[in-house]
């Protein structure tokens, strides 16, 4: 009967790709990354993906239009050269981002069936909640749409009113490129978190795991949580293989902005031109909260896995094996309670100390059984500790870096020295400018 209801609760239980369903829609309908709703036709995908593409040659065309129409403006060379670098990245970016969907088209259907059937085996040990799933992929849909399509009315209405003169298509369609670029990144940082809250559950379930359910109780559990944390690093090595080129040109994306826009910014400053100002701002901090958040997510599912074996050698300390003393010192008190034979009554002699050779038997027998199963669970913990150091947890670009915190430091140190070296090598063309910066 237990089962029965169990089974009909897991059947019950929403699955992951259920959950993610939102979130799968807006990548979907963005035309970026791997996420799609499972029952829309491939035919719908790929037109879908081609107005995309045509979208994004628009981008480039603007771009171009505006390198033949603004060039001119730009009068410091180094940041010319910041600036179109910014811009080939974003556009190499934009397409890959497309194309993404299109290349590995299977990957998610399968990524989310491994994920449920996970899942079924977790619901099986304990229960399971995705709220901080879903309200992580609300808060991310709700950024994405206030980047993107909300500001993008937002400037053309204001300069509309203010400035009309002001507004390019070529501003207007960055902020799809912005849109594109964090749902790209949200969906990468979802399915992180996802395996992040498998990993919890998983060290939740064994700092359950108590002495008095029993060693062969404990052995059972262990063994069963092997296959679970096995089934999770399996996900992550298909995220990596499924993300590992777009976190690569994330991270370049990312970068090449920050640099150039942390330039323009100062150049703003230098030579008192504060148009645009707040945008850049805005801009800069959006990459950078980006390209962090996929650092620290990253660093949070490593760090929980990491725990995993933390907590399981806590287990072993537990179920301390009994010693040969330990035995001695029983046996010795059993004889010292048996009463001493009658010396003219030999068939009670005999009888006593049948009785002290079985109490002695039946319970040095029962401290070696479970002595033995003690040692079924330590064994089962050196299994898990081996898997352990061969499963080790990392999110990488392509193997070229790491995403984690220490990253994220990199990232800061890096684009300091760069802007240093971009501030030395810059002179402004505003004669009150230079005497402004020397005085």
């Amino acid at each position: 009967m237990e089962e029965e209801i169990r089974v009909q609760v897991e059947d019950n239980s929403p699955s992951i790709e259920y959950s993610l369903l939102p979130l799968s829609y807006t990548s979907w309908l963005l035309g970026v990354g791997v996420a799609r709703p499972r029952n829309c036709p491939k035919a719908v995908t790929i037109i879908l993906r081609i107005v995309h593409f045509a979208v994004c040659s628009a981008i480039v065309a603007y771009g171009a239009i505006d390198f033949f129409t603004f060039g001119n403006v730009f009068k410091s060379d180094i940041f010319k050269i910041m600036y179109y670098m910014n811009k080939v990245m974003c556009y190499v970016s934009a397409y890959y981002y497309v194309y993404h969907g299109i290349g590995q088209y299977n990957k998610w259907p399968e990524l989310m069936d491994r994920m449920k059937e996970l899942d079924q085996k977790i619901r099986r040990e304990t229960p399971m909640n995705d709220r901080p799933v879903k309200n992580m992929e609300a808060l991310a849909i709700l950024i994405t749409f206030a980047c993107g399509p909300l500001s993008l009315i937002i400037h053309a209405l204001y300069y509309y009113f203010t400035r009309p003169e002001d507004i390019f298509a070529s501003d207007l369609l960055l902020y799809y490129t912005i849109a594109q670029s964090l749902i790209n990144s949200f969906i990468f940082d979802v399915v992180v978190y996802v395996l992040y809250r498998r990993f919890q559950t998983i060290n939740e379930l064994i700092s359950q795991l108590d002495e008095l359910f029993g060693a062969p109780w404990i052995a059972l559990k262990i063994r069963r949580i092997r296959e679970l944390h096995t089934g999770i690093c399996d996900l992550v090595f298909m995220v990596n293989d499924v993300h590992g080129f777009q976190l690569l040109l994330c991270s370049a994306n990312c970068f090449t902005m920050v640099v150039a826009t942390l330039f323009r910014i100062y150049m703003g400053v230098v030579e008192k031109n504060y148009a645009f100002m707040l945008i850049n701002n805005i801009l800069w901090i959006l990459y950078a909260a980006q390209f962090g958040l996929m650092c620290w997510i990253c660093t949070l599912a490593r760090q929980e896995s990491d725990r995993t074996g933390i907590i399981i050698y806590a287990i072993v300390l537990n179920c301390k094996p009994a010693n040969l003393s330990k035995l001695n010192s029983v046996r010795n008190r059993l004889n010292l309670e048996v009463p001493p034979p009658s010396e003219g009554l030999d068939g009670e002699q005999n009888s006593n100390r049948s009785s002290s050779y079985n109490l002695n038997y039946v319970v040095m027998e029962n401290l070696l059984r479970k002595n033995l199963d003690r040692d079924c669970v330590r064994n089962e913990v050196n299994d898990f500790s081996i898997q352990l150091q061969q499963h080790r947890v990392a999110f990488t670009a392509c193997n070229f870096f790491e995403m984690n915190n220490a990253l994220l430091s990199g990232f800061v140190g890096v684009i300091t020295t760069y802007l240093i070296i971009l501030v030395q090598f810059y002179r402004p063309e505003n004669p009150d400018a230079q005497f402004n910066e020397k005085h």
